[in-house]
């Protein structure tokens, strides 16, 4: 059932805003005026096109725009284009007010990027009640990584089991399969998975996401981008389809490509973030993930999660998620992948 009044979403990343606020606290986009710029407002498409822009007193200006260096890096991103400070000033960032760099942003293209190896691994946990649905994720999206990680909640027996069955998928990268209990502690499972994989990066999925078609593509470039700039985590949005529908729930910010150096924290809504240099965390918008659940999943979830920490239930969340969202813009919605 879609909401009644339908929320003001940021143009760039598509965050719901307040009304009357001149930002977006989700990517950081700045405007002047009561409301924000809309999906398709030409300015960032033209913004992204430039091959240089002036970077003063910590922003870049343009029409009624203003973006710090990460908000155009995002903005860039949703092109599949990277925006680069000079060498000084990216070594100065943070370390020097910020209004007093000076410097040109060069803007380029991802796609000489493309074809390089990205090094990442394609990170899972799972259940061994999970395996037909991991075997369908390695299937369609495994060759495109270096290897495949999957610590699975269960014993030495489950991790065999799903050894066999990922070795036996076409095309499959060198497989790193082990098992351990869950044990309610979602965070030290994905870090079980950063210690297996022996790759630099990992994508962590879980067995009902997959990457949207552009992540797919672009995730060499993004890593070398991730790489250029001295990143250590990537966030994602993340396309619920709850039902098959595309859902309120957005741009729900994943941060999951990861590097193997970095751990996350706490046992559930587990986040690579806390304690990390905020230079070293990038949102890009070069590509999404797609997760499909049921209505009745979303309300297990929110049992389930509760159950592990109170308050992590995110009654908040679970209304977002069974809420519609009719408008959702085509390129959106048109980044899914054919069931």
């Amino acid at each position: 059932m879609a909401p009644a009044t339908a929320p003001l979403r940021c143009g760039l990343c598509s965050a719901p805003v307040d009304p009357g606020n001149s930002h977006c606290g989700e990517c950081g986009l700045v405007w002047t005026g009561s409301a924000p710029p809309a999906h398709d407002d030409p300015r960032f498409a033209a913004l992204a096109a430039c091959r240089r822009l002036s970077f003063r007193n910590g922003h870049v200006g343009a029409e009624g725009l203003v973006l710090g260096l990460e908000t155009l890096r995002t903005l860039a991103s949703r092109f599949d284009r990277t925006a680069t400070l000079g060498p000084l000033a990216r070594r100065l960032l943070g370390r020097v007010p910020v209004r007093a760099l000076r410097s040109a942003v060069t803007l380029a293209d991802f796609e000489k990027a493309r074809s390089v190896s990205p090094d990442v691994a394609l990170g899972c946990i799972a259940r061994a009640a999970d395996l037909p649905a991991l075997v369908g994720l390695v299937a369609g999206h495994g060759a495109g990584f270096d290897a495949i990680a999957v610590m699975v909640d269960g014993t030495v027996e489950d991790a065999d089991r799903v050894h066999a069955a990922l070795a036996a998928v076409p095309g499959v990268p060198r497989l790193a399969i082990d098992a351990a209990p869950l044990a309610g502690d979602f965070g030290a499972q994905r870090n079980r998975v950063q210690r297996l994989a022996r790759t630099r990066w990992i994508l962590h999925l879980d067995t009902d996401e997959i990457p949207d078609v552009r992540l797919a593509a672009n995730l060499a470039a993004i890593v070398a981008d991730a790489d250029r700039h001295a990143d250590k985590v990537v966030g994602f949005a993340r396309l619920n389809l709850v039902d098959g529908r595309p859902s309120a729930f957005y741009p729900d910010t994943q941060y999951r490509l990861v590097r193997s150096d970095v751990r996350f924290h706490r046992k559930v809504h587990e986040s690579p973030l806390p304690g990390l240099d905020w230079r070293a965390v990038h949102r890009s918008l070069g590509g999404g993930l797609i997760h499909r659940l049921s209505s009745e999943r979303v309300r297990a979830r929110s049992i389930q999660y509760e159950a592990i920490a109170e308050g992590a239930g995110h009654p908040q969340d679970e209304r977002l998620l069974l809420d519609d969202w009719p408008g959702i813009p085509a390129d959106i919605i048109g980044a899914r992948e054919p069931r």
